[in-house]
């Protein structure tokens, strides 16, 4: 069973961040008219079958205020667990996700799922009806609600029928056995005079048979031909591809000799690449080996001696000046820099600002102050646009409200009573005072002479009645002619002793009984113009609204003009001129202030400039002296050091060089183990190619690749012979015989050529002679209209028959239907229609021709249009809830039901209340309605107040 446990709607009509706890069993959603409960109901169904298109007949509940749009409906499914469906707003139907249990979201197909394939026509035929389904009953006949009954458990019966009248419509419209108008009656007609017409023509020649015979013949001669040409052709194609396979064949022969001459060829996997790379390791060895001995007597003549220390210390007290001097010049350079990048940004700021000469705008006064008055400008300004947009908006929404109701009140005039329906209704009243008089009068006449009669009348039927009780015939017919006295009585008293003039008797036949009817039909000609009125007097007003809206903004407008005017004023005094946008007046400012600080920093960075030349030239001073000559500044110290790493470098070769002679040593004993490794190896692989030396190896491998070679040439033609759709090759003859044949093929399709000329040539002397035996050019004009009105009889016989399959589809289906599914259905609901009507039906049955018939407790049937309003939406109900209970296993639905009981009276009200308590347990049900004794009706059920007064069993919030 699937129950909806709670809804939460972000924005859905006139219901915004609002959620509602339901409970299992039954939830009463009570509210007063307006409340928005159909609204709640139909945000349940456009949750979960999607929002409408735009422009359909039903609404999409878009909010009017904005917003959000949409909101959650959260199940609890016996199946899938604890699911939430949310929609919001997106593409028309809107974006759906469906969050399960496991933390898993998907989309429509996982919703399809849950709610088991069902769309809305198919939920809300069964599981979602209200008063106004119920009521549309009353307007069906016999035929039309049984139909209705069951298309409401089947999807697309409905349509189904309709589609089945339409395709008979137009099957009668081509068609009738006795018909003379639909198309085809009147076209077989047409071709009969025509048929008669031609045979006519065709008795005028004796020869003519005897040439259409000919004719004939050669047609079938060349029929034969045809197929014999096909044959050859066939036959042509197989031999073409026998000779392509001819070479193929011989290739295997010469492949497979070939493989059979070589033999086993043995030879190691992969032995020419694993050969030659030995090989080069053992030539690589070889001049390691040489090269090891070579590189260890030059290391031995490069050995120097070792260095002096006393010049080394000399050279590192100098050195200790170098971090100073990299300071000094560090510090300039970084000056310099500086100086150049604060020039740029000062160049840049002028830019932005405008200005040629920034010396106004770097004297200009920037302080807090100013700061301050600019602050107060910029909110002024601020403030009277943002009123002017305001009364953008406002004049916008008002002139839309005013198109609407526009709108409104021209569909009301166009959807309004004519004058006809107008003036009858202003003449009611008085009609109703002199129908109400002449009642009066009419009972005041016959009030005292009427008694006796009624009194004879009444001793009629009781004499009557206790004659039929003791079977006493002779009393029955002395009742029978007391009665008729009565009645004959009375009606002459009726027409002569009523005391009403004949306008009187003519407007109580006209509109007597009638009141009820009347009275509502001059109530809603008087709810039309008060309806018109009040259109009239909301447009006025909007109209009026808008006016004065449009004066506040003149006014807006020229504040604004004020406030750009006085910012203009204050930038003009830091040299900017121009009317600017309010918005970067602010900016200006901040770029002014950004000014006056670059310049400020420009001057401290040339102190620190000159301060650090002077400090580079004391160190430079001291290097030259002790390098002995001037250098320039960049190679100084380099000089310096240079010197110290020629000492330092001689000691690091001494040593380095006693290294690497021990390294070589080892290196060199390395290689020699390498390469007698190497050469084993190379042995290993002659011995598996059975090879005595290189030149043996390398004819092995030439025999093994070879080998291998033609096994895939043997593998190729296989492949091509299949393609080509060859036989076996025991099966391909000679190329000899192949060509002999194709031969023989190619003069036999030639003959037949030949012969296949002649016979057309004389296949066309005899069309024209017999075209020449009729000479009346009447005769081809009838042959052609024949043929023509032949091609639409078919085409219209075509459509029929297609109509005819579907008109049997249709009556098959649903005849299966019936027999399958209806009865169970009727008589589970026929025991719930029994218990609604107290007895006074015993059930509902399922009549020979189809229809459903109500059977009375004294076993009378009845059509179900022959029953009361209620009773036929008791009917109706029983259906509908014994459909959702043979469907409980396949669609465990809540039912939703929007007010369908105000027409039940006490007893089957609460007939109807017990067998909901009773189907609870299976069902959730969600009843809205309107009347407050419903809200309480219900043992156990959550109450919900729509309006938001909300109760101690359910909340709206």
């Amino acid at each position: 069973m699937m129950t909806i446990t709670k809804l939460v709607i972000y924005g859905f009509g006139k219901h915004r961040n609002r959620t509602i706890n339901l409970q299992p069993g039954i939830n009463v959603l009570y509210g007063p008219n307006e409340a928005g409960k159909t609204t709640i109901r139909q945000f349940i169904l456009h949750t979960l079958f999607g929002f409408p298109q735009r422009g359909s007949a039903l609404l999409r509940y878009e909010p009017k205020s904005g917003g959000a749009y949409g909101g959650q409906v959260h199940v609890t499914d016996s199946e899938y667990g604890a699911c939430v469906i949310e929609r919001i707003a997106g593409r028309s139907a809107g974006e759906v996700t469906v969050r399960f249990p496991d933390g898993r979201e998907e989309g429509e197909e996982a919703l399809g799922r849950l709610l088991r394939g069902y769309d809305r026509q198919s939920f809300e035929s069964v599981f979602s009806f209200s008063l106004l389904q119920l009521q549309e009953i009353g307007r069906m006949n016999e035929e039309e609600l049984g139909q209705a009954l069951i298309a409401s458990g089947t999807t697309g019966a409905e349509d189904l029928a309709g589609f089945k009248a339409r395709m008979e419509k137009e099957m009668d419209g081509l068609f009738k056995k006795s018909g003379r108008v639909p198309e085809m009656n009147i076209l077989l007609n047409e071709l009969k005079e025509i048929e008669e017409e031609t045979a006519e023509y065709r008795k005028k020649s004796d020869a003519y048979a005897p040439m259409k015979e000919r004719a004939a013949e050669i047609a079938r001669r060349l029929k034969d031909m045809a197929e014999e040409e096909a044959a050859l052709a066939a036959d042509q194609e197989r031999l073409s591809v026998l000779r392509q396979a001819a070479p193929l064949k011989i290739e295997r022969l010469q492949v497979e000799d070939e493989l059979r001459t070589i033999g086993d060829a043995p030879f190691p996997a992969e032995g020419i690449r694993r050969y030659e790379a030995l090989k080069d390791r053992k030539i690589a060895a070889d001049a390691t080996i040489r090269n090891l001995q070579e590189r260890i007597s030059a290391v031995g003549r490069e050995m120097p001696e070792e260095p002096d220390t006393e010049r080394l210390s000399s050279l590192r007290t100098v050195l200790a000046e170098e971090a100073a001097w990299h300071e000094a010049r560090s510090a300039e350079s970084s000056a310099e820099q500086s100086i150049r990048e604060l020039a740029g940004m000062r160049d840049g700021l002028l830019a932005r600002l405008g200005l040629e000469d920034g010396e106004t705008a770097a004297r200009a006064d920037a302080s807090i102050r100013k700061e301050e008055e600019l602050h107060g400008l910029s909110e002024e300004h601020g403030r009277a646009s943002r009123v002017l947009e305001r009364l953008d908006e406002r004049i916008a929404e008002k002139s839309a409200d005013a198109q609407r109701i526009s709108s409104e009140r021209a569909a009301l005039e166009a959807s309004g009573p004519d004058d006809e329906e107008i003036g009858w209704a202003s003449k009611w009243p008085s009609f109703r005072k002199q129908i109400a008089a002449a009642e009066a009068k009419q009972s005041a006449g016959q009030s005292d002479s009427r008694l006796p009669i009624l009194i004879l009348a009444g001793l009629a039927v009781i004499i009557i009645a206790m004659a039929i009780f003791s079977e006493n015939w002779l009393l029955a017919g002395a009742g029978v002619a007391a009665g008729a006295v009565a009645v004959f009585l009375l009606l002459k008293q009726d027409g002569s002793e009523d005391g009403l003039t004949d306008d009187e008797r003519q407007l109580l036949s006209r509109y007597c009984g009638r009141e009820e009817e009347l009275d509502r039909r001059a109530e809603r000609v008087r709810r039309h113009f008060t309806e018109l009125d009040r259109l009239i007097e909301a447009e006025e007003r909007l109209r009026g609204e808008i006016s004065e809206l449009r004066t506040s903004r003149k006014t807006a407008v020229a504040d604004l003009d004020d406030t750009e005017s006085r910012l203009g004023r204050f930038i003009e005094s830091y040299g900017i001129t121009g009317r600017l946008p309010a918005q970067i007046v602010p900016e200006l400012f901040r770029l002014v202030r950004e000014l006056q600080e670059t310049e400020r920093r420009i001057r401290s960075e040339q102190e620190n400039r000159d301060r650090a030349i002077r400090t580079a030239g004391l160190i430079r001073s001291r290097a030259h002296e002790l390098i002995g000559q001037p250098v320039p500044d960049g190679l100084m110290f380099a000089a310096l050091k240079e010197a110290e790493r020629e000492w330092l470098k001689a000691a690091e070769k001494r040593e380095r060089l006693l290294e690497d002679q021990q390294k070589m040593e080892e290196q060199l004993a390395e290689a020699k183990s390498l390469k007698e490794a190497l050469e084993s190896e190379i042995g290993t692989l002659f011995d598996a190619a059975e090879a005595g030396g290189e030149q043996e190896f390398y004819e092995a491998a030439g025999r093994s690749a070879r080998k291998a070679e033609l096994g895939e040439s043997l593998g190729r033609i296989g492949e091509q012979l299949k393609q080509i759709g060859a036989p076996s090759t025991s099966g391909i003859p000679d190329i000899e015989e192949i060509s002999r044949r194709i031969g023989q093929n190619r003069e036999a399709l030639q003959a037949l050529s030949e012969e296949r000329n002649r016979l057309l040539k004389e296949q066309a002397e005899l069309e024209a002679g017999m075209g020449h035996l009729v000479t009346d050019t009447a005769y081809d004009a009838l042959l052609q209209e024949f043929e023509e009105k032949k091609a639409v009889f078919r085409e219209l016989a075509l459509a029929w028959a297609a109509r005819k399959a579907a008109v049997t589809a249709i009556d098959g289906a649903t005849g299966r239907l019936k027999e399958q599914k209806l009865p169970d259905v009727i008589e589970r609901a026929s025991g719930w229609f029994r218990d609604l009507t107290g007895g006074a039906h015993s059930g509902l049955v399922l009549a020979a021709a189809g229809r459903i018939e109500a059977e009375g407790a004294d076993g009378m049937r009845f059509g179900l249009h022959e029953l009361s309003q209620a009773t036929k939406e008791q009917a109706y109900i029983s259906m509908r809830l014994s459909l959702a209970a043979s469907l409980l296993d396949s669609a465990p639905f809540p039912v939703i039901m929007d007010d369908p009981f105000v027409h039940f009276d006490r007893a089957r009200l609460g007939n109807m209340i017990n067998l909901l308590e009773e189907l609870k347990i299976h069902h959730q049900f969600l009843y809205f309605t309107c009347h407050k004794e419903m809200a309480g009706a219900f043992s156990g059920a959550a109450v919900i107040s729509v309006a938001g007064t909300g109760s101690g069993r359910g909340v709206l919030r």
